[in-house]
Order: structure tokens, then sequence, then C-alpha cells
């Protein structure tokens, strides 16, 4: 970890500094060890030693790059930049195939199998055979995030349905927002001092919503006077939000910025799917996955809107894989170029 530069003297320095001083000053024979000045000596050090422990965890934390945690609170408040909370998953569960007039009642707990419970937001009746229950998680942080499909089941039945349902559109739970990725949007401000609507603004607004970190701005994205904003994650599997993201970041935005609301365009990247072909030594499951992890990174660095994905860097990436010798790159066999709405995303990874 980087450190304030600050040199802390260790207790012993500080007992040989002030020992030396105050002999020297009182003219005292070096020698005679057991004499008062010599216990003054130590006592003054040890409280010494207190106060330099303090400036020394001062300078640590006056400044947001190096700030523990805490210290953090007040720098990101002094900003107005402060931590993105954890938020809950929502979204619904569907029964088909039902009689009609079932009821399930606002409050009902609806469990998956890994015992994460959802609560019903209010009465639902099926009709058409079909009955689906808004529910939000009782926790929050992207654990409530459920696959289309999973199955879940009512912890009290209700009689007449089937006790387990199946999540539909289940998203939008949110852990809380990194330590060191929030320390970035803090220094951020620092950097991007706010002026009114400038190409920073618009990145720094759309950071503040949950689950983005990355955004890019484009001036006159949909004619003269409109402003475009492609917002992602850094999700190193999938970088592109979901609409419930970018329709959140579009109402955040929306009363920040000095364009009227129908000339701003907030929006999500278009994935670019980039395959490899790879003649790997030593060719086994670990180097695989070594390098699987090292395309995903390249990808996050340089796979940004209006990048390119350079041959020589591709092969760098694979080189510093653990465990890797050697490689060939059969495809891609050029350079690569990004358009301006797209995100480059990994797709099928062939070991020729």
């Amino acid at each position: 970890m980087a450190d304030s530069e600050f040199q802390r003297p260790t207790l012993a320095e500080n007992i040989s500094m002030i020992r030396t001083d105050l002999f020297a000053r009182l003219d005292i024979n070096d020698e005679l060890r057991r004499m008062d000045e010599d216990v003054r000596a130590k006592v003054y050090a040890g409280a010494l030693h207190t106060v330099y422990g303090y400036i020394d965890y001062l300078a640590m934390n006056l400044l947001p790059d190096l700030c523990d945690e805490s210290w953090l609170v007040r720098h990101g408040a002094m900003k107005r930049c402060p931590r993105k909370p954890a938020i809950e998953a929502a979204g619904f569960i569907r029964w088909d195939g039902v009689a009609n007039n079932l009821t399930v009642t606002a409050g009902a707990v609806i469990q998956r199998d890994d015992l994460v419970q959802y609560i019903a937001l209010e009465d639902t009746t099926s009709a058409g055979g079909v009955l689906r229950v808004p529910v939000s998680c009782n926790v929050t942080g992207a654990v409530g995030n459920t696959d289309d499909g999973i199955l879940l089941s009512l912890v009290t039945p209700v009689n007449g349905l089937p006790s387990g349902g199946q999540a539909d559109t289940l998203v939008g739970g949110f852990d809380a927002e990194d330590l060191e990725v929030w320390r970035a949007r803090v220094l951020e401000r620092y950097y991007w001092t706010p002026q009114g609507g400038a190409d920073g603004d618009y990145v720094v607004w759309a950071k503040e919503v949950a689950g983005i970190t990355r955004a890019w701005t484009y001036r006159h994205w949909m004619g003269t006077g409109t402003v475009g904003v492609l917002v992602a994650s850094s999700d190193l599997i999938n970088p592109i939000l979901d609409d419930a993201t970018v329709t959140a970041a579009q109402a955040h935005i929306e009363p920040l910025a000095p364009v009227a609301g129908s000339d701003l365009y907030v929006f999500k990247a278009t994935a670019k799917i980039i395959n490899f072909t790879i003649d790997l030594n030593p060719d086994n499951p670990a180097t695989r996955s070594a390098v699987e992890a090292e395309l995903r990174s390249f990808l996050l660095r340089d796979g940004y809107p209006e990048g390119t994905l350079e041959l020589s860097r591709i092969n760098e990436a694979i080189s510093i894989a653990a465990g890797e010798h050697s490689h060939k790159l059969i495809f891609p066999a050029g350079d690569t170029t990004i358009a301006k709405n797209e995100l480059a995303v990994l797709g099928v990874i062939t070991w020729a």
C-alpha cells in the first residue's frame, strides 16, 4: 500500500534521541544508566511516540487518496460524493397455467432454494391463467438478482396455487459501492470541478447511479444541442447494463443537466463480441483459465467506445497469463476497432 512518506521514528529511536539530548545538556556521563534522567528519557519518548503516531495517522488521512474508510466518508461528504449504498433486487415471480382468481397477498414471503427471500409488494390476483406477483428482496445487494426461470417457493402455501413460481426480470440488486471505486469517484471530484454541463460533469453524474462505473459523453448525439451519455459497468463478464439502470441514470441526470430533458439521451452500449483462436503452450485447464482472465481484463481496459484492440496488446495480455510459455494468436488476424456505441465483450475462445 502507498504511504504518506512521513517517517515516524521508532520508540527505540525516540528514547536514544531524547536520552542523548538530556545527557548532553546536563553534562551527564553516558555510562550512568540508572539515574533519573535515563528514566525521564524513556517516559518522554513514550509520550512523543504516541504524538508521532497521531501525526502519521493524520498524514495518511488528510487527503482522500490514502485515507481509511471512515475518513473517506468525510472527504466524500465535503465533495458531495457519498458512497452508493446497496440496493435490493426487485421484479416479479410468475406462475403460468393456474386457475383464475387466486390471490397472493401483500407481504407474502417467497423463497429461493438458497433461502434468500422476497416479499410480495401488493395483493395480486391471477387472470388468464397467469399470476405475476411484484416482489422485492428482503436483503440488499446483488445476491437478490435471479435469472429468469429460476424456481422460487411460497413459504406459506396458497390454496389452489402450486408452491413454486419462476423468477421474472428479478434484477436491480447492487452491492454497496466498492471502497476503491468510491475513492476514485471522490478523487475525480477534485480533478473535475463542476462546470455547468461540461462533458466531465455528465460522466460524474452518471457514476453517481448504482451499478454504473463508466460513462462517456457525446455532444450532438441526436442532433444539434443534444447530449448522449453512454453508461456501463466494470463487470468483466458482461459490462452491458439492464434497462432499469439506464432509466435510473436518465432520471438522475435530467434535473442536473443544463439541457432540457428531451435533449438528453442516456443509453447502454451494444456488445461487440470478440472471439479468439489461440494455439497455447502449455495447453492445460489452468493456463487456459489464466489466459481467459487476462483477456477479460484487457477488453475492459482497451475495449472502450471508439477504441482499438491492437494485436500487439492482445498478444501481450496472453503472454502475461500465469503458466503461459508461448502462444500463437490465430484469430483475430488484425486490429479490431470499436464503434462509438460499443463495448468489447469476450466471446468464444477456440483453443487450436
